[in-house]
């Protein structure tokens, strides 16, 4: 069949099929860009080249082997990319319901500001950690206690009051999709050296933003000094109206994942929530923060 030929046999459903075929596989390598995912990848396209290979030259033993590990191939990606997996599902149903993520976002910022600044007037010390795309609890050294609760102004401040039947207060509460996941995380301290202005938060802070992609905000009891930490470096103290936009710049920026950090800019396909695409608005400042 000569390409005129070939070309007219085409119909429409076939350019649907190509379309739809190219859709997915762009959609999967920008997921994967710039990740140790795609050597993963790769080896499976490799395997799946040989397993072609020894289909045509009728070797019957490996294909036999070749053809059990392809069965059981999508449920080892789907162990592997778990955690990939459940934050893309996570954007799409966001995306679907656009309306209730700019509430849901609108509100938790809110709710951590405010709780931000009535801890530093009441002079208690807190570590919040924001998760980004690594898992916080696998560098933990201390997993706490599991909360899943919406973040709230007086759930994130009753769980940083100093108080002997609050077990959970020395450690970090961890904020996962605007939402407290646990509290009294106990973070790995960091090795630098540090001022001595700066305590067991603070290292704990630097520790567990040297080791993920995660933002820490640190209160200081003694001080009442509102400081944020990321990629493992203490800014000067801020304002709790600074909050919003320091939060909006870290979620633009590239995330790493289990496999490495993503590309160069931001990817529309970025699977953390974007306080720019949901139109969150500037929280005012709070009187003498």
């Amino acid at each position: 069949m000569n390409p005129g030929e070939w070309a007219s046999a085409l119909t429409w459903r076939d350019g649907l099929d190509f379309a739809l075929i190219f859709l997915l596989v762009y959609g999967l390598l920008r997921l994967v860009r710039g990740t140790r995912a795609v050597p993963l990848l790769a080896a499976v396209a490799v395997l799946w080249l040989v397993g072609w290979a020894v289909e045509a030259l009728d070797l019957i033993a490996s294909a036999r082997i070749l053809e059990s590990f392809f069965a059981s191939v999508i449920i080892l990606l789907i162990v592997v990319f778990q955690q990939e997996l459940r934050r893309l599902l996570l954007n799409i149903g966001q995306q679907v319901v656009p309306r209730s993520r700019r509430e849901a976002a609108q509100s938790a910022v809110e709710a951590l500001a405010s709780g931000l600044d009535r801890m530093q007037r009441a002079r208690i010390g807190a570590l919040v950690i924001l998760q980004g795309e690594l898992p916080v609890m696998e560098i933990a050294t201390g997993k706490g206690v599991a909360v899943d609760a919406p973040l709230h102004v007086g759930t994130l401040v009753a769980l940083a009051i100093p108080h002997a039947a609050n077990t959970v207060h020395d450690g970090a509460i961890l904020i996962d999709e605007f939402r407290i996941s646990r509290a009294g995380v106990i973070c790995p301290l960091s090795e630098q050296t540090f001022d001595p202005r700066f305590g067991t938060r603070h290292r704990g802070a630097v520790g567990c933003t040297e080791e993920t992609d995660a933002l820490a905000l640190v209160l200081s009891e003694e001080r009442g000094e509102l400081r944020i930490v990321e990629n493992g470096v203490i800014s000067e103290p801020v304002k709790v109206s600074e909050v919003e936009s320091r939060i909006a710049r870290w979620l633009s920026k590239p995330k790493r994942t289990l496999f490495g950090r993503r590309g160069e800019a931001p990817q529309s396909g970025t699977n953390r929530t974007d306080l720019n695409d949901v139109a969150v608005e500037p929280i005012p400042g709070p009187k003498g923060a």
